[in-house]
């Protein structure tokens, strides 16, 4: 039986951090390396499967291809028969999201959705390597101590271009994050992890999860009916904006989501953007939310007030009255007695009831010189006097005074797998999307067909990297995008080089919303001189050197700064023995010269 304190190979374990279905997890140290690890051990019943090491296995061959900052990063790995099966893993010092927000709930939707983006992120990424999580929930989300969110557990990821392991009558995943063609038993793809990434989104920014029941199998029923309480009714803070987002990767065909994670993700990052939030500065954000979350909201509700109130004003001015009366919603339900925001609402009521009257004065006119009306045979009728003004009832511009939202239909259970009716509501009760619904457009809309996407190449080292995609030119990574972004219409090749690192390239198959590349530094030579001659010897890492015979230093995998610092320590009786930091950039030399004593 496994205890703290035992080793396996080279880790040894400090204590016991979590459970799961599959295996326990500890922290632990690498006795090599010197540095804190988490180990993930199989359960013994399960590692005398060899279809539970197969399963293991696969989590390690998934998470083992994927680098990206958002993702748990796997070290080492172990599935030996008669043997301890384990994993190795970074170890995150913080907390799951489930932890999280049990204890405290996420005030502002633009936190959830500043969470979420990252997680999708990260798919985005899994998915560029034709791997599928399908277990997307709060649990196999860390948050670190830094704010960095992690995307963790992908034990019972889908290889696609892999045979599937089946298991007949076996359900695998979370019940209540399961997409519809999950529960049916039909074909998994991409699109039902931006279902999950739809539910937890959900469960963030409302409050509770869309689908729930005494039991699984109550739970199970409602997913595959997949009905549920329209988000924006369900908290209005949320929007129309955030909301038709949520409404979409939840919808309960997949034709009717976003075709790829990538597309959600470019949704996000714009309604973040037009929040007053910069997408590409998530990690410091979420940082001071962690560290001092009543604070941070404080702060938050100010900066959405000002940042709100000018944007509105802003579509106003320009004409653009329909969204600036979203903006304006979304104000008011933060602060419903937000006086800037009644008096611009205020003012354009009136405006409306003047015009109204005008018009209204303006047909009379018409009428009176324009024909004449038989009150009795041969006679005209009496003049009539004009109508006062001041009793014309015009219809208002409907605005909300309290709480609410502009969600014109009362709180019913949506049908999401109903195609949103711009024009009337009808199509699905409970919803009404605006003409300037970017996400969703109208079955009979007669719009020019668009056949080309989006795709996002993010890149790591940003500094001095360039991307090539398909037929474009070069393009330079700048370290505040951190990515390239190009239309493409089909499958394209993506070649990313720096003078620091070894260039790549890869096919990337169309509709990819975001690829990423993590480059790999070229070796670096240090060279060593000393005026003491005989048998003195360096030492650089460990190794022992000749003076003067260069020697080629690698750099660790997912180095960003492409600096790595070494430790030469001389030998010899006339030589100075204290140990000397080198900093060495990839692909270039450095020379170092002892000391004598």
């Amino acid at each position: 039986m496994i205890q703290v304190g035992q080793v396996l190979d080279k880790y040894e374990l400090l204590e016991r951090v979590g459970q799961g279905g599959m295996a326990i997890v500890y922290r632990g140290i690498d006795r090599s390396l010197k540095r804190t690890v988490a180990i993930k051990i199989l359960h013994k019943h399960l590692a005398e499967s060899k279809e539970a090491r197969d399963r293991f296995e696969r989590e390690a061959q998934a998470v083992a291809k994927l680098r990206h900052d958002n993702i748990l990063e796997i070290f080492d790995y172990s599935a030996k028969e008669n043997a301890e099966s384990y994993i190795v893993t970074e170890f995150i010092d913080g907390q799951t999201l489930k932890q999280f927000f049990t204890d405290r709930p996420i005030t502002f939707p633009e936190v959830g959705a500043m969470i979420m983006l990252q997680v999708a992120r990260a798919l985005a990424h899994a998915h560029a390597a034709s791997i599928l999580h399908r277990d997307v929930k709060p649990e196999n989300i860390m948050i670190r101590s830094d704010g960095v969110v992690k995307l963790m557990d992908f034990g019972i990821s889908h290889m696609i271009d892999l045979e599937r392991l089946t298991v007949t009558g076996q359900l695998l995943g979370s019940p209540a994050y399961m997409a519809p063609e999950h529960v049916e038993g039909r074909p998994l793809d991409f699109r039902t992890d931006v279902f999950a990434v739809g539910i937890v989104l959900y469960q963030l920014t409302v409050g509770k999860l869309p689908f729930e029941g005494k039991n699984p199998h109550e739970v199970l029923k409602r997913i595959a009916e997949c009905k549920f309480l329209d988000p924006r009714i369900a908290n209005p803070r949320i929007g129309n904006r955030l909301g038709r987002i949520i409404l979409r990767a939840m919808a309960a065909m997949p034709d009717d989501r976003y075709p790829a994670i990538g597309e959600m993700v470019l949704a996000l990052e714009a309604y973040l953007e037009e929040s007053g939030l910069e997408s590409d500065k998530l990690t410091s954000e979420l940082a001071r939310y962690f560290k001092a979350p009543d604070s941070y909201e404080l702060a938050l509700k100010e900066r959405l007030l000002d940042h709100l109130t000018r944007r509105g004003q802003k579509l106003l001015d320009a004409g653009d009255q329909a969204p600036a009366l979203d903006v304006f919603d979304r104000i008011l339900t933060i602060d419903p007695q937000n006086q800037k925001v009644l008096a611009i609402l205020d003012g354009l009521n009136r405006r409306a009831r003047l015009k109204t009257a005008a018009i209204a004065l303006l047909s009379i006119g018409a009428i009176s010189a324009g024909g004449f009306m038989i009150h009795k045979k041969g006679q005209l009728p009496p003049p009539q006097p004009p109508p006062d003004p001041s009793i014309v009832t015009a219809p208002q511009i409907i605005v909300p005074a309290t709480n609410t939202t502009r969600v014109e239909a009362p709180p019913v259970d949506i049908d999401a797998g109903v195609a949103v009716d711009l024009d009337d509501g009808g199509a699905v009760p409970g919803v009404v999307i605006r003409p300037d619904n970017p996400d969703v457009t109208p079955p009979d809309a007669a719009v020019p067909v668009d056949t080309s996407k989006p795709l996002r190449v993010v890149v790591r080292p940003e500094q001095d990297s360039e991307v090539k995609i398909g037929d474009y030119a070069w393009a330079k990574v700048t370290p505040e995008d951190g990515a390239v972004v190009r239309a493409v219409e089909g499958d394209v090749k993506v070649t990313v080089r720096n003078q620091c690192c070894e260039e790549q390239d890869r096919k990337v198959p169309f509709g990819t919303g975001e690829t990423s590349f993590q480059l790999q530094a070229l070796p670096a030579n240090l060279v060593t001189y000393c005026d003491a001659s005989g048998d003195s010897t360096v030492k650089i890492n460990g190794s022992t050197a000749k003076f003067g015979v260069p020697v080629a230093v690698t750099f660790p995998r997912n180095t960003t700064q492409f600096t790595a610092t070494f430790i030469v320590v001389f030998a010899g009786e006339k030589v100075d023995q204290t140990p000397i930091e080198v900093r060495v950039p990839a692909n270039q030399s450095e020379t170092v010269r002892c000391k004598e004593r």
